[in-house]
């Protein structure tokens, strides 16, 4: 709002300067992030912006920064003391203060040590046992602050006596401004055993912590109203995610070859995410909002991401009629295929195609052609098995060859659409005629998830009040023979609900990719209520349009995992729900679901595993019916043995970010066939983040999986010292080559490259 502010209302701007001024030590700045998000429920780098973006904004604007974080709805998490440490807070408050959404755990302690999951520590006052956790609450101090006096609040003296036990004893209140209690000031205003005081003052007020407050990652419980608004907005924000990370690194990697930075484009594009992801956008359902900001953010990122290509394409170096340049944005190599459409050639030109990237050829192979009379090929699509580096752009020469066309190496999918099964080298797919899924065998463990009673998989909802599970029939595409995945889609209903189901299965992964589209027409969906204001149905997720899928797993064993915010952990919920992906597993066999923003996932009493995909019926803070088509993506991932070895987590993260790639002329050279950031390859740490900022790089990593680490790099062709920061850009300690991560550990780095 300060930008917003700067831009369109500098008078209004101007006005709380003049009020911090005028009525210092009374009025002062709170604002602890940029677009007040429900933290549990965005990504590990949107996390990390949206404090970065509101403390530049508070020292631009204010010449300010806020000591001591504090939220209002539930913005914390187990990884919040070392991001706040690196940000330079002194202090936190580790309240939520209204707890629709999320609530802390408590402690019976004036203050101590928040503790995190790797160990960070940060002066916190917490939630007082006693004092509120519970869904749909407001803790007793703020319920105070803006309801007393009024007979449904107690008085300051009462909350004083009922926690009489704590000295000092803090009320805080981060809530609407508009819930105003004059009466409430007038009648504390003389007395001394009450204080009013601002954040600046807080940490004075009390002793150095004795105790520690350590937190895990389930201690902090948090839930959504998962379908509302059809799930259209947290799909958007996840899209936006990626596209920002992916569009910043790109512009990194060509400012470093002497390109743009693109830097004010990419901020802009990160604030209108981060406004995307206000908590009111995502759970008051404010459409109009999601659609502006987040579009715009896409928006941006996309032509940055474009640009940077097309910089990258025009000065690397290529062969032939064409040349496709690739980027990887993973910080691991990946085996991935390319698909290359072959424009109309002339006559008699082309009876093949090779593909190389400097002295390296790479398999082709040619689907859908269309030839000319003469068995030339006119058009079609050829696919070729490209290697990429981690963090590099790649180009590669599409040469025709006027010999006759080789055989394609023969596909290693099998299907029979008569008796609708699909087989891979690694799994066998049995599709139901009347709809879903009927079996499936993870060939590597040789188990086969499947039910005589009932279908594997399928669609489920109460539908206008009534239980509905889906009816469809299958068609199973005629894939051509060069092709590398393979395709079917189901055609069917649900209740009153038509939909349009495409699973595709590949020869080299066990990844199982799904796309489902509706066409809603204003049904009732969920647990029907007479309510207006219901504020139960909405997190009634079994009763909800949903994707159930049973793993057939040993229940009396099975444990979920879910990914958060730069931590994973295991939990015995009945929800489990979690940033790019969520699991189930008994230690032998496990199943995980993949997602693209449909983050939320329910262990269901009859042993299936549901994604929740739409609700619509009242909700206490808007009732949003569906009337349009809307569509979803998630995967299934079969997987044996223990979780920590399927390496769920970097799948998952390379299922969301897709390739950039764009087809041109042959390039001028300069760059070679080949650009690459780093030297190296990273494993364990991840790469969180690669951009620049005002001439420099910066990037960030964090250890995933809850041991020690160790990262060992250097820039290709850039001789510099590299530097590790914090967050907020304090230098901390020159690098050496090798650098030590802990469990959970996240770690920033600079370095200057002109």
């Amino acid at each position: 709002m300060y930008d917003y502010f700067a831009e369109k209302d500098p008078a209004m701007l101007n006005q709380i300067k003049d009020m911090l001024q005028k009525y210092k030590g009374r009025f002062g700045i709170g604002s602890c992030s940029y677009g007040q998000p429900l933290s549990v429920f965005i990504n590990e780098e949107s996390n990390i912006r949206q404090i970065k973006y509101a403390l530049e904004a508070e020292r631009k604007h204010f010449n300010y920064r806020p000591p001591v974080y504090f939220m209002s709805e539930h913005a914390m998490h187990s990884q919040m003391p070392q991001i706040l440490n690196s940000f330079g807070f002194k202090g936190a408050v580790m309240r939520t203060h209204f707890m629709m959404y999320g609530y802390n755990p408590t402690f019976n302690v004036a203050i101590g040590n928040w503790e995190g999951i790797d160990g960070s520590r940060i002066p916190t006052i917490p939630t007082y046992t006693g004092e509120g956790a519970e869904f749909g609450k407001t803790p007793v101090n703020n319920w105070m602050l803006t309801r007393y006096p009024g007979s449904n609040a107690i008085a300051p003296h009462q909350y004083r006596q009922q926690f009489n036990h704590v000295r000092p004893l803090l009320a805080s209140r981060a809530d609407d401004s508009d819930l105003r209690k004059e009466e409430l000031v007038k009648e504390v205003h003389n007395l001394p055993k009450f204080q009013w005081i601002l954040l600046d003052e807080l940490l004075s007020k009390y002793p150095v912590p004795t105790t520690d407050m350590p937190t895990g990652p389930n201690d902090f419980v948090v839930r959504m109203p998962w379908g509302y608004c059809g799930n259209y907005i947290w799909n958007e924000s996840r899209k936006a995610e990626v596209h920002v990370l992916t569009a910043e690194r790109l512009a990194a990697m060509e400012f470093l070859a002497g390109g743009q930075n693109h830097e004010s484009q990419l901020k802009s594009s990160w604030q209108n995410l981060l406004v995307g992801q206000h908590h009111d956008v995502q759970i008051v359902g404010l459409i109009s909002a999601a659609r502006n900001y987040l579009s715009k953010s896409q928006k941006n990122s996309k032509e940055v991401a474009d640009s940077a290509l097309q910089f990258f394409a025009s000065q690397m170096k290529g062969e032939g009629a064409s040349q496709v340049t690739v980027f990887n944005p993973l910080s691991w190599s990946q085996k991935r295929w390319i698909s290359v459409n072959i424009g109309e050639t002339e006559k008699g030109q082309a009876n093949s195609f090779i593909v190389g990237s400097g002295d390296r050829q790479f398999p082709v192979r040619l689907v859908n052609l269309n030839y000319y009379s003469d068995k030339s090929i006119l058009d079609g699509t050829l696919m070729f098995e490209a290697e990429l580096p981690p963090l590099t752009a790649m180009a590669f020469s599409i040469i025709s060859q006027k010999e006759t066309v080789k055989a394609n190496k023969p596909q290693n999918i099998r299907a029979d659409r008569n008796n609708l099964t699909i087989s891979t080298p690694f799994l066998e797919l049995q599709l139901s005629p009347s709809g879903g899924i009927k079996s499936l065998t993870n060939k590597g463990s040789k188990h086969t998830y499947g039910f005589s009673e009932h279908p594997l998989a399928y669609f489920a909802g109460t539908i206008n009040g009534v239980e509905c599970q889906s009816k469809g029939q299958w068609i199973i595409q005629k894939a051509d023979s060069g092709a590398s995945s393979i395709s079917a889609t189901e055609y069917g209903v649900i209740g009153e609900i038509l939909y349009r189901f495409e699973i595709r299965l590949f020869e080299d992964s066990p990844l199982m990719e799904c796309k489902v589209s509706f066409d809603f027409n204003g049904q009732k969906i969920g647990l029907l209520s007479e309510d207006r204001r219901d504020s139960k149905s909405p997190f009634v997720h079994d009763q909800k349009l949903r994707f159930k899928f049973f793993p057939d797993l040993d229940q009396t064993r099975t444990t979920g995992i879910r990914d958060l915010p730069f931590v994973i952990a295991e939990t015995s919920e009945k929800n489990v729900e979690g940033n790019y992906w969520t699991a189930l597993t008994d230690g032998k066999n496990g199943s995980a679901f993949f997602n693209k923003g449909t983050m939320g996932s329910i262990r269901e009493s009859d042993g299936s595993f549901s994604i929740p995909l739409a609700y619509a019926m009242y909700y206490i803070w808007g009732t949003r019916m569906l009337n349009e088509s809307l569509s979803y993506e998630f995967a299934i991932y079969p997987f044996s043995g223990d979780w920590q070895g399927a390496d769920l987590h970097r799948k998952a993260i390379a299922y969301n970010f897709p390739l950039p790639s764009v087809q041109s002329s042959p390039g001028n050279g300069k760059l070679g066939n080949q650009y690459s950031v780093f030297e190296g390859e990273f494993n364990d740490p991840i790469l969180s983040a690669l951009y620049t900022e005002g001439g420099k790089l910066i990037f960030r990593f964090y250890e995933y999986q809850g041991k020690k680490g160790e990262l060992s790099f250097r820039l290709k062709k850039k001789p510099i010292t590299l530097n590790e920061i914090s967050m907020d850009g304090d230098l901390l300690k020159k690098s050496p080559g090798s650098i030590p991560f802990g469990p959970w550990q996240i770690k920033t780095f600079e370095g200057w490259v002109r």
